[in-house]
């Protein structure tokens, strides 16, 4: 009994980091599955959408970085941090509501621990 808490609490550990990780890379999925969603309902198929969708997120990734390393300015760098962050803070805001309503009933808790990792998730996606 003890032995399945413990692996419990480590695969909810795990997938937890796992949604971390993959929230800093919020904006460049977002923006390639709306491209690729827009491609699909257009007429390129399922298999045109899903290029369409993988290039212009990878373009939006890697616009994103070529701006923070080529860029003097710091308003710039600012903005271009910023527009990453946002997305990725409500992210985490989200999941941390999705993860409390698996475990526990619904609190002004769940906000406040939702406000808390949405800043966590933007100060990594930031660093």
């Amino acid at each position: 009994m003890i032995a399945m808490l413990l692996l419990t609490v480590f695969g909810l550990g795990a997938f937890c980091m796992l949604l971390f990780r993959c929230a800093v890379y919020a904006l460049p999925v977002m923006v390639g599955l709306s491209t690729g969603y827009w491609a699909i309902t257009s007429g390129a198929g399922i298999v045109g959408g899903a290029l369409v969708g993988l290039v212009v997120g990878g373009l939006v990734f890697g616009l994103g970085q070529a701006a923070l390393a080529t860029s003097r300015s710091p308003l710039l760098r600012f903005l271009v941090v910023g527009v990453f962050a946002t997305p990725a803070a409500l992210v985490g805001y989200g999941m941390m509501l999705e993860i409390w309503q698996l475990t526990m009933s619904a609190s002004i808790w769940q906000h406040a621990f939702g406000v808390v990792a949405g800043l966590a998730v933007a100060i990594a996606t930031a660093a």
